[in-house]
């Protein structure tokens, strides 16, 4: 079902006039806005992640949204499990890392990102955090670990708290009033009201539907106290018992994060307007790769070329031959010295640096048009999705990768709350690359304000971080 909306933009935080996207036109400009983007390296290393979001093992409670805007969403709810066991777990991999740079397994060799994390973990004094374990009890222990996890993945993570007894009953109101149903279609739109933009009901079991049919006449009759243990039953059944309810409310915690995208490259227009193009469209699922030229059989494709950067390649579509659509890293780096597209100044950045002098390459995704039908991440966005996914292939095989239209938005209320925003996210690059891999057009200036302008147009009306608003938004349900 598509919706439309007048929002306002919800921007994500992970790095740092209004004309159409037509007017722009490709151009060998180089950016002047001299923020670093991306990851400076030198040459293409095995690589681990340095942060500390959770991991879900479960694939149930796992969604991945790809909306206009050129922005992936991960949303996980967080199984106990992960809560309780947030602390050890991050200690345990440190520790593993700490282990392996100490035998000499792994050698550090661009950056200096380990040694950051570790100071981090110093301060922040996790391996004390997760001694007290054995000395709190259980609610305190739970508390600890979810105040560690907000203050070590700032802004993400979100309590959702409903009365559930009201969603029963705005649900029977909607079953009663609302002309009945008449097409599969219909029936899952009203469905997936019952809990909007987390109920992602895309067919009926017999079981299922016969519920439903149930609930619509129990709601038609106002047998208000049958239909809310009915509808409690249902509601587990179709969201596979992954939203706890109890006492009549729902309580539960989210982790959301949002990374700039570059899909297929090509524009499309509706309604007039110039837009990104999205190719493989709809309701998709990670699957292992069969077909290549690296380890095969595992969702965790490792490509031999060097341009992906020796990390794993999330593959959604089987496009014939050894080809597959997938989510991946930036698929090019950028040679930094000589550049004509990249600022100056980075050909000066040492910040970070092993060697203390300048880095040779970036690796930088464009958030627009750029791949042959993939999907792009930043190199090190892709570690960190990765990194709260299923441990195992095979626990992550079958994850839903929801695709919207190229005019659909990613609308969405982070706190559970009804306050339905665009998601959004604070990254301003956007290029095209030749067939060998060399960025060799900008689509626009490094700006926010230039940056919107192409791509959203006269959608939005401009204002400061957190205060764009939308005239008007599709949203796909």
């Amino acid at each position: 079902m598509i919706n439309r909306w007048g929002l306002r933009i919800c921007v994500f935080f992970l790095m740092m006039g209004m004309i159409p996207l037509s007017a722009h036109a490709l151009s060998r400009d180089r950016w002047t806005n001299p923020e670093p983007y991306g990851v400076f390296f030198n040459d293409y290393d095995p690589n681990f992640y340095t942060g500390f979001v959770p991991r879900v093992q479960d694939r149930k409670r796992i969604t991945i949204h790809l909306g206009r805007g050129n922005q992936v969403r991960l949303r996980l709810v967080l199984p106990e499990d992960t809560i309780v066991n947030y602390l050890p777990d991050q200690v345990a991999r440190h520790d593993l890392y700490q282990e392996l740079i100490d035998k000499k397994t792994i050698t550090l060799t661009s950056n200096m990102a380990w040694e950051a994390y570790h100071e981090r973990v110093t301060q922040e004094g996790l391996h004390d955090l997760a001694k007290k374990r054995a000395d709190l009890g259980p609610e305190e222990w739970r508390t600890l670990n979810l105040t560690s996890m907000d203050r070590l993945v700032p802004g993400r993570l979100f309590h959702i708290q409903k009365d559930f007894n009201k969603m029963c009953d705005d649900f029977a109101r909607l079953l009663k009033t609302w002309p009945p149903p008449e097409t599969l279609q219909a029936k899952l739109d009203l469905v997936n009201e019952f809990f909007p933009h987390r109920i992602f009901l895309d067919d009926f079991t017999a079981e299922q539907e016969a519920a439903f049919n149930s609930l619509v006449e129990l709601a038609r009759a106002d047998k208000a106290a049958e239909f809310r243990t009915a509808a409690e039953a249902f509601f587990h059944a179709i969201t596979h018992n992954i939203y706890p309810v109890k006492d009549g409310m729902l309580d539960y915690y989210e982790l959301t994060s949002i990374y700039p995208a570059g899909t297929y490259d090509k524009t499309t227009t509706h309604d007039g307007k110039v837009m990104p193009m999205y190719t493989t469209t709809g309701i998709w699922t990670l699957i292992p790769r069969m077909h290549g030229k690296g380890f095969l059989g595992m969702v965790d494709y490792i490509s031999s070329a060097g341009y992906y950067g020796l990390m794993p390649m999330l593959p959604y579509e089987y496009g014939g031959g050894i080809a597959y659509n997938a989510i991946h890293n930036t698929g090019i780096s950028c040679w930094i010295g000589g550049h004509h597209l990249l600022p100056k100044e980075w050909s000066k950045i040492t910040q970070g640096s092993r060697n203390g002098k300048p880095f040779n390459r970036v690796a930088i995704t464009s958030r627009g048009p750029v791949s042959h039908g993939c999907t792009r991440l930043n190199s090190g966005h892709l570690t960190e999705f990765r990194e709260m996914l299923p441990s195992t292939s095979e626990g992550m095989e079958g994850i839903v990768h929801y695709r919207s239209l190229s005019h659909c938005y990613d609308v969405f209320d982070l706190k559970g709350d009804g306050d339905n925003q665009v998601m959004g996210v604070q990254y301003y690059i956007a290029f095209r690359h030749t067939k060998s891999r060399v960025a060799e057009q900008i689509w626009v200036q490094n700006n926010r304000e230039d940056f919107y302008a192409w791509l959203y147009g006269d959608d939005i009306t401009f204002g400061p971080i957190g205060d764009v608003t939308f005239k008007e938004a599709y949203d796909y349900k």
